[in-house]
């Protein structure tokens, strides 16, 4: 039986998938896959809600557009897309960009979350709840209640 030979030093894991992702052909497909994260920040926010990637294939990279003015508009726009986007991937994976009419699924816009502000419960709040769970038998019944007291007494308006 042959032994395999040995490794001359532990090699990092991230070296290892690069290349057996290399020896797949998958790493081309991940690097046009990234096409769909980069595009608004390639094209602008006001395009990329008019017109979005839909698929690609040896390279050439169809574009769903939402409308025949932003097509006819696209069309004088599409060699310096392809441009920008095969300088953000850094290699030569869009090498033709292939306009069609349809549905542009426009993502909804980030509404940052409302911070509430936390008030610091008054003595009296804290007896209140101490009174109310003075009932409740089952200690972690109680520590639940009194915790779901304190919460929904700090986050009031």
């Amino acid at each position: 039986m042959l032994k395999r030979p040995r490794m001359p030093f532990p090699r990092p894991l991230s070296g290892l998938v690069q290349e057996n992702l290399a020896g797949l052909g998958l790493a081309e497909r991940l690097r046009e896959a990234e096409i769909w994260r980069i595009w608004p920040d390639v094209v602008g926010t006001a395009l990329a809600s008019r017109a979005c990637p839909v698929r690609i294939i040896n390279g050439t990279l169809t574009v769903s557009v939402s409308s025949a003015p932003w097509m006819q508009e696209l069309r004088f726009m599409t060699d310096m897309m392809k441009e920008k986007l095969n300088n953000r991937l850094g290699a030569e994976i869009v090498r033709e960009i292939v306009l069609k009419a349809g549905r542009v699924e426009i993502p909804a816009p980030e509404v940052p979350e409302e911070i509430i502000p936390v008030h610091s419960l008054t003595p009296e709040q804290l007896s209140s709840i101490e009174e109310q769970s003075v009932s409740l038998h089952n200690p972690e019944t109680r520590q639940a209640f009194v915790e779901l007291m304190r919460a929904s007494m700090e986050h009031a308006r």
